[in-house]
């Protein structure tokens, strides 16, 4: 009986690792919607990786606020800016509990 719920959400996270994974497939002629060299240090700092191997896919600006889409390694991340702050989108900043 519980079988299949599993079963079903197993076929459900590897559908969406291949939708997110057609994401970063990129053209070669692609250009970047925005030129920012901070979130790109950010991005690149807090995946481990070199900033040549980040990817700005998607960009969202508003007044003081942004949700921006980054490919790392083939993977998109979301990240969103409030004021001059970065952070992962989903991450509580103020969470400092391990």
């Amino acid at each position: 009986m519980f079988a299949l719920p599993t079963f079903y959400f197993a076929q459900e996270e590897k559908a969406k690792e291949s939708q997110t994974a057609k994401e970063c497939d990129l053209p070669k002629d692609f250009k970047e919607p925005i030129k920012n060299n901070r979130l790109r240090k950010f991005v690149a700092i807090d995946n481990g990786v070199d900033e040549k191997e980040v990817i700005i896919i998607r960009a969202q600006n508003g007044f003081g606020r942004g949700i921006y889409t980054a490919c790392v390694k083939g993977q998109p991340i979301q990240y969103q800016k409030i004021g001059t702050v970065f952070m992962r989108e989903g991450k509580d900043p103020f969470n400092n509990a391990k």
